[in-house]
């Protein structure tokens, strides 16, 4: 056994979480994706939502399940395996050929990004818990997603030319990428933390969700809003490459035009910390509201080749809410269960993509990007509004915890 401090090697995990983070996010084939989908396989958009649709109902099923694993049998492991679900899933597109095995691949990628999605954030606050920095979650969270948007972004860059030498060339890439992100999850050091009740699986999994649906209304508040603020940023994602392509904007800006976006998303994560400290959560997700809103109304309003520029005044908004919400919702969470009432955010939202997804697509087809995006950002205004208000009845969200029972422990 290592000689060296726990503490230190503690530590350590702090950046190989930011690590795994830039290297997960290093999606060279998302720029592309769509443009694969239609001009290489021949898919319409309508089959392209229907597979994201797919992607998110996928990861729905599998959301809740994966969290619960990884408290189990630790989210080192976890993180191991989602490693080796992606690179199957890569593997996979590498040899498909039309719907059915993308199909099949994006089950690979859902199971992987079940089990990532809440253990990375839980395995970065445990760990800050066991150092005694849990005040610094946020900065944390808020570099790691900066790091993420940052290399997404960069690897946007190099998408198009690869794309134009050979279209799975970016999927190749991809399979490397995860080959480094197993390298990292094998060099965590898995963190002290609270040891669940023994009961039977089933039994404490029913116990969670009714925890969550009827014991934890300032959590409630925290998902609701995660939830809404989550597919308002997601939904254009699988817009903006035909939005500007249609616009007119030449397929060599497509991979800085995405970059541009990330590094977007990125100034918000790293702003997100600052702007609670000096403002408090409420202002900060006001602000990102009001954001997202001008990005829809100025991608609906605007005809002309630099229309897509919106999109970024968007992708700030995302970037500012995330780390501050992610935050809130680890101080209302008791720790033996961490991940598995993390996942509950991801279930949801993808739960939901997938309902309104294909709908979206299809209106696109029928009544082009300006139309679906200006009703889409009149009712995620809407909705957005409507959470913040929930969330502010609940003052002490957001606040650290005092006492044990401030995390609203499981009944």
């Amino acid at each position: 056994m290592s000689s060296e401090p726990r503490s230190r090697q503690l530590r350590r995990n702090l950046p190989l979480l930011c690590g795994f983070r830039a290297l997960q996010m290093t999606l060279f084939p998302v720029a592309i994706i769509t443009l694969y989908m239609t001009d290489h396989l021949g898919l319409t958009m309508t089959d392209v939502f229907v597979l994201q649709a797919l992607f998110s109902l996928f990861t729905a099923a599998l959301e809740f399940p994966g969290g619960f694993v990884a408290d189990r049998i630790g989210y080192r492991r976890a993180l191991i395996l989602a490693c080796v679900m992606s690179l199957l899933g890569w593997c996979v597109y590498v040899v498909a050929d039309g719907f059915a095995l993308i199909a099949v691949a994006e089950l690979f990628l859902a199971a992987s990004l079940a089990l990532t999605s809440g253990t990375d954030s839980a395995i970065l606050y445990e760990s800050l818990l066991e150092l005694d920095e849990e005040t610094e979650f946020t900065r944390w969270l808020g570099r790691s997603r900066s790091l993420g948007a940052v290399s997404e972004g960069t690897a946007a860059l190099a998408a198009g030319l690869m794309y134009s030498i050979d279209p799975l060339l970016p999927m190749y890439a991809q399979f490397i990428v995860w080959l480094g992100n197993g390298v990292i999850a094998l060099l965590l050091l898995e963190p002290h933390r609270a040891q669940v009740e023994s009961q039977p699986p089933w039994s404490h999994a029913k116990r969670l969700l009714r925890f969550a649906a009827f014991h934890a209304p300032a959590l409630r508040a925290t998902i609701a809003t995660v939830v809404v603020l989550g597919t308002a940023t997601f939904v254009p994602v699988w817009i903006i490459a035909i939005y500007a392509e249609q616009a007119g904007v030449p397929l060599a800006w497509l991979g800085p035009m995405w970059a541009v976006a990330n590094y977007s998303v990125a100034l918000g994560n790293l702003l997100s910390a600052r702007g609670e400290r000096e403002f408090g959560l409420h202002t900060v997700l006001a602000l990102s509201i009001v954001l997202v809103a001008s990005g829809y109304a100025g991608l609906s309003l605007s005809h002309a080749t630099l229309g897509f520029v919106f999109y970024y005044v968007l992708c700030l908004g995302r970037g500012l809410a995330g780390p501050v919400l992610n935050h809130a919702q680890q101080r209302l969470i008791p720790s033996g269960d961490r991940a598995a009432l993390l996942s509950i955010n991801s279930l949801l939202f993808r739960g939901s993509f997938a309902l309104i997804g294909p709908f979206i697509g299809a209106g696109v087809d029928a009544w082009g990007n300006h139309a679906i995006l200006g009703g889409l950002g009149a009712f995620f205004f809407t909705a957005s509004v409507a959470v913040l208000l929930w969330l502010r009845g609940y003052p002490r969200i957001g606040l650290a915890p005092t006492t044990e029972e401030d995390a609203e422990p499981v009944p």
